[in-house]
């Protein structure tokens, strides 16, 4: 697993978009949803409830992205001590 599909995850539940999300982060939107998948299968786990043209986060990942939320804010905390 790694940091940036834990970001790309992060920016598309925000932005509510994978295309949003991929704008932000300056790369393509399928780049976007490759890597949310590859976290998914990664996890073994479904994040995202994918609808047409929508999602909704499934109840692990609500957590995950609560959780998630938390660690990266703690991370750019340790990176401004530091």
């Amino acid at each position: 697993m790694l940091l940036k599909q834990i970001e790309y995850f992060l920016k598309v539940v925000d932005t509510g978009s994978f295309s949003e999300a991929a704008e932000q982060c300056f790369i393509s939107q399928s780049a976007v949803s490759q890597q949310v998948k590859t976290l998914e299968n990664e996890l073994g786990l479904q994040l995202l409830k994918r609808h047409n043209r929508t999602f909704s986060l499934t109840p692990a990942g609500e957590l995950f992205y609560r959780k998630c939320t938390v660690l990266l804010n703690d991370l750019d905390g340790i990176i401004r001590e530091t």
